[in-house]
């Protein structure tokens, strides 16, 4: 009898950001479900998660972009990982696409999509979760980084190609719109992909014009790893907390000054370029990058969460973390985590970069008595259908299924 096998997809093999979280807690999940899991990455080392459950792992043990000034031939193998495609196909010559899913997290950073046309020219169905927006913005974001707002121009358009959004500096938009080209075309993503496991509809929105007309759509939240626990006495509590990259996009700076306006105490859980900047204001602590668990004992200790970013995002994971402890939000409305808060009930919606609705959304966190039915309401309405390892799972299961059986008709006409 054939077994269910699933190649799970990721730059990294340990956690690195949201994606890498996502990718290798579902591998652990499906492995223990019984599914046969074989982990695909590049980069080292092999966290714990995958050692501890034996999962077969198959790890290239290369550089990551990041790192190009210390190993220069890595900007070639960020346009079109060769290796990868080797061994990707060598793996694949192994097994049968009517049992087998190529399930794909993150590429950008090492993989690139090399991989995955090693998989369609085989026959062998791919899935793609959209943790961002790749497949469809050089940069990712949709953001133009230069002008701190959400870029409207369409991707590898010749608005787009002229136009420096970066970060940087304008030669890493060229290296982007270069990568983004490979990609599109000898990588064939998204044109050689059909199926998309998607996590908010407004993420979905922004990238169905890139995506194949054909294309099938599998929503499905992202799995949250937190028990069962009452909720958080938040009135109890003094800081408001903000989960993420210190970095422009993520509206750090309009949360330090709209902070310091209401005289709240502000807990910044996460690290990066603007880290200097919140250390210097007196209400603001910050922890750095800290583990999973020390994410949601951090949340426990806040009246709030902030959300306040600029860009899009796809999904917002940790919005999802503080509703399990009963911790209303306060989100930018142009962020898919909007989605998940209702204005009033759950806590507030905000104008991405208005520091004065942002201070007034803050001041109203003072009040105990409008904030514990808030904590309460988003305490509910998240175990009332918890997106939990078993939830998840069953969840993509049926996805497989799915994906397998239209290959299955597609092999049968063949």
């Amino acid at each position: 009898m054939n077994k269910l096998t699933i190649i799970v997809l990721n730059d990294y093999c340990h956690i690195q950001g949201g994606a890498s979280r996502i990718a290798i807690d579902e591998a652990v999940c499906l492995h223990q479900a019984g599914v046969h899991v074989i982990y695909f990455g590049a980069v080292e080392p092999v966290c714990q998660e995958l050692q501890g459950e034996k999962l077969e792992v198959i790890s290239l043990e290369q550089p990551e972009l990041l790192h190009a000034d210390k190993n220069p031939g890595v900007m070639i193998q960020g346009l079109w990982n060769q290796t990868a495609y080797r061994r990707m196909g060598t793996l694949l010559d192994k097994l049968d696409p009517r049992f087998t899913v190529v399930h794909l997290h993150g590429y950008t950073k090492a993989l690139t999509a090399s991989p995955v046309r090693a998989a369609i020219k085989r026959g062998f169905r791919v899935v793609c979760t959209l943790h961002d927006f790749f497949t469809a913005c050089p940069n990712g974001a949709f953001f133009d980084y230069v002008e701190s707002k959400p870029c409207e121009r369409r991707g590898l358009s010749f608005g787009c190609i002229k136009t420096n959004c970066d970060k940087r500096h304008y030669t890493h938009k060229l290296y982007r719109l270069a990568r983004a080209t490979v990609q599109k075309t000898t990588g064939m993503l998204p044109g050689g992909v059909m199926d998309y496991i998607t996590l908010s509809h407004h993420s979905t929105e922004l990238l169905k014009p890139y995506l194949p007309v054909n294309a099938r759509y599998h929503p499905l939240e992202n799995l949250i790893e937190v028990k069962p626990a009452p909720p958080v006495d938040i009135s109890a509590n003094e800081t408001v907390v903000a989960v993420g990259r210190l970095d422009i996009e993520k509206g750090i700076e309009v949360l330090l000054k709209a902070t310091a306006i209401a005289g709240i105490k502000l807990t910044l859980v996460g690290d990066g370029p603007l880290r200097p900047l919140a250390e210097v204001q007196q209400n603001c602590h910050v922890t750095g990058w800290v583990s999973p668990e020390s994410v949601i004992t951090e949340l426990g200790k806040s009246r709030c969460l902030i959300f306040p970013s600029l860009w899009y995002e796809a999904y917002g994971l940790v919005v999802a973390e503080a509703a399990a402890r009963g911790v209303p939000a306060i989100v930018s409305v142009i962020s898919a985590a909007a989605e998940r808060v209702v204005n009033g009930i759950h806590g507030w919606h905000v104008r991405p970069g208005d520091v004065e609705d942002l201070t007034r959304c803050l001041i109203l966190t003072k009040n105990n008595d409008r904030l514990r039915p808030m904590g309460q309401a988003t305490y509910d309405r998240f175990w009332s259908a918890p997106p939990t390892r078993a939830n998840h799972t069953a969840g993509l299961l049926a996805i497989y299924q799915t994906i397998l059986a239209t290959q299955a008709d597609l092999l049968d006409v063949a």
